[in-house]
């Protein structure tokens, strides 16, 4: 299904770069009739007419600075999106940085503290997040749901479940947060909540680690062990971070026991 959040930023910003880029081009072509004009005038006319072309020009060439240092810095931010969803956090950072270095803007600043706060710098990542929401006026999406995946990987629950709640409004971020919220139902012991809020996906497949270690409990605690098993299989232990790899080998010993 087309993702149509994305679509709609995309078209959003099409259209903005090429209103941006029409202007200059008319200020351009404005300017070189002006240069011509002036210099085809008769002598009392030209100091009026080098005076508007003047003008004219600096604000064409004003367009095209802010223009490609604003195209630039989106540029970089998209180059350092797509490292990001790699996990190639330093390229990312490095991305985003450049990006402010081109156009500073809030964006750019939350994008830097997100690689912060994943990278094992979270005062510093919490900081510049809250700088760009304060710039901003508002948190976005992305922002949110990766401090609170934060919060949720220091047990701070209280903090995290509002910043999931927010996220989840952009479907982006609704299928991961749904997980995040049936593993903390799982660890309060409370099954059928989290069976509750995996129930429109329990027949779909299992791709993910944390999508594995949900169904496998939910099998475990319907007394499925050998599904249970079957499931976390297809997840190598050796491949998982240090929280997830503690929480597969404590199911594992409650499968096995």
């Amino acid at each position: 299904m087309p993702d149509i959040g994305n679509y709609t930023e995309t078209s959003r910003w099409v259209l903005a770069v090429a209103g941006k880029y029409f202007t200059l081009l008319l200020f351009s072509v404005l300017a070189i009739r002006l240069w011509r004009r002036w210099a085809k005038s008769p002598g009392p006319n030209k100091s009026g007419n080098l005076f508007l072309a003047c003008v004219i020009t600096v604000i064409a060439a004003a367009i095209g600075y802010f223009s490609m240092r604003q195209s630039l810095g989106k540029l970089y931010s998209h180059y350092g999106m797509n490292a990001f969803r790699e996990n190639r956090l330093p390229q990312a950072f490095t991305l985003f940085d450049l990006s402010s270095k081109y156009w500073k803007s809030a964006d750019a600043l939350g994008q830097k503290g997100v690689c912060l706060l994943l990278s094992g710098d979270p005062d510093r990542g919490l900081q510049w997040i809250e700088e760009a929401k304060t710039l901003r006026g508002r948190n976005v999406p992305f922002e949110e749901f990766y401090a609170g995946l934060y919060f949720f990987t220091r047990g701070q629950t209280s903090n995290s479940v509002p910043l999931l709640v927010a996220a989840s409004a952009d479907g982006n971020y609704r299928w991961n947060v749904t997980k995040l919220f049936a593993i903390m139902a799982l660890d309060e012991n409370r099954v059928a909540d989290a069976a509750g809020q995996m129930k429109p996906f329990m027949q779909a497949e299992v791709t993910e680690f944390d999508q594995a270690y949900i169904m496998a409990s939910l099998k475990l605690a319907d007394g499925k062990t050998a599904e249970a098993q079957a499931i976390l299989s297809k997840f190598p232990q050796p491949d998982l971070s240090p929280m997830w790899k503690s929480r597969f080998e404590k199911l594992e010993a409650k499968i096995n026991h």
